[in-house]
């Protein structure tokens, strides 16, 4: 049972921070790391290394916003979505983000305000997943469904004409049947 403010409970608690401190360090899915109030990076896992390419030595002290596209930056997407996670407790985004090697990536990101004992904002918590693939398969079913929805378009408008040339070939049909009947 937990009871703050022993000894015990104080040795536990650091047991437990180490504990999850090298849990998240282990994530290799996931872009796990800490931003500050000033909005520079302060921690780093092993999926954030995998997902952008940078390792934390490169990182630790640079600002966030790099993994922005450049028109994201200007636009101030970056400091919007902190600002949406202060006021909210966390702001969920997808969109286009860049690795050290220039390529982009589509992510899922959840940015997670953290508060000190004043309630004020510390930093915050970003977790960001390689949406690559799913961005991938959702395009090709919107493709598909573009592509069903223009055939289906052709086939309407063939339906047209054949019903069009079959009316003209019965009025044909019936000029040449009163044209052939003598009188």
């Amino acid at each position: 049972m937990y009871m703050a403010g022993t000894k015990t409970d104080k040795s536990q608690d650091i047991t437990q921070a180490l504990d999850y401190q090298s849990a998240i360090e282990q994530v290799t899915n996931s872009a796990i790391y800490l931003v500050d109030a000033k909005c520079r990076i302060v921690s780093w896992n092993r999926g954030a290394e995998a997902i952008t390419g940078y390792s934390a030595a490169e990182v630790i002290g640079q600002p966030f916003l790099k993994f922005y596209l450049e028109q994201d930056q200007s636009a101030g997407k970056p400091m919007e979505i902190l600002h949406q996670a202060a006021r909210q407790g966390s702001a969920a985004e997808e969109g286009w983000r860049v690795r050290k090697d220039g390529t982009e990536f589509w992510a899922h990101i959840v940015t997670t305000a953290l508060y000190n004992d004043q309630k004020k904002v510390s930093g915050f918590l970003k977790i960001v997943r390689n949406y690559n693939e799913y961005k991938r398969l959702d395009n090709q079913r919107i493709s598909l469904v573009e592509t069903t929805q223009q055939q289906k378009r052709v086939i309407i408008k063939q339906k047209s004409e054949i019903k069009n040339l079959e009316r003209q070939l019965q009025r044909a049909s019936q000029k040449a049947r009163t044209a052939a009947t003598p009188k």
